[in-house]
């Protein structure tokens, strides 16, 4: 089963709509996604806007998007890096082959939720802070050093990659129809 965000999508005049995938016995999610090479940018030039375009539109809510999300077993993942949940003033950011190359020991735990498991929030724990190596759309190295929310919404993203779900590593599930943690 798929949900359909109204998006214009890649294919010079074509039009079509970016369909993110939903997590039951689904494969394209349980399966890892492979690194991009360079000579490869330029094939998905297309899709790296369109995920930027979908992930800085307010009015969807949501401020992150991994490649297998939207069918595409590639290592790229769009984020917006917050401060807080509130922030209106955040900075979006296109990844390629994103890693962490270190994670803090303090964990916290928290409420995630996924485009790809709708409907859901469930207490998760995570890292705290991460160091984060990635490539721009330049082929330039970056590291970043992230915490709370960033960190967070990057590792939830980075999990997609590797054919993990948020579902995978609850701690607490919200249900939200009861409005109490089960």
């Amino acid at each position: 089963m798929n949900y359909f965000v109204k998006i214009k999508h890649i294919n010079k005049l074509k039009f079509m709509r970016l369909a993110i995938e939903i997590w039951r016995n689904n494969e394209i999610l349980r399966t890892v996604s492979q690194e991009i090479r360079q000579d490869e940018i330029r094939k998905y030039s297309k899709i790296w806007e369109e995920m930027v375009k979908f992930v800085k539109n307010s009015s969807n809510w949501w401020v992150w998007l991994a490649a297998p999300q939207i069918w595409i077993l590639k290592r790229l993942i769009c984020v917006s890096l917050l401060k807080s949940y509130n922030d209106d003033n955040f900075k979006t950011i296109f990844m390629i082959n994103p890693k962490i190359i270190e994670k803090w020991e303090k964990m916290v735990i928290d409420e995630e939720w996924c485009l790809s498991v709708p409907g859901e929030i469930w207490k998760v724990e995570r890292p705290d802070e991460i160091k984060l190596f990635f490539l721009d759309l330049k082929w330039k190295e970056n590291i970043l050093f992230l915490k709370w929310i960033s960190s967070r919404i990057v590792q939830h993203e980075i999990d997609h990659l590797d054919w993990i779900l948020f579902v995978d590593k609850v701690v607490k599930k919200w249900d939200l129809h009861k409005d109490h943690i089960l």
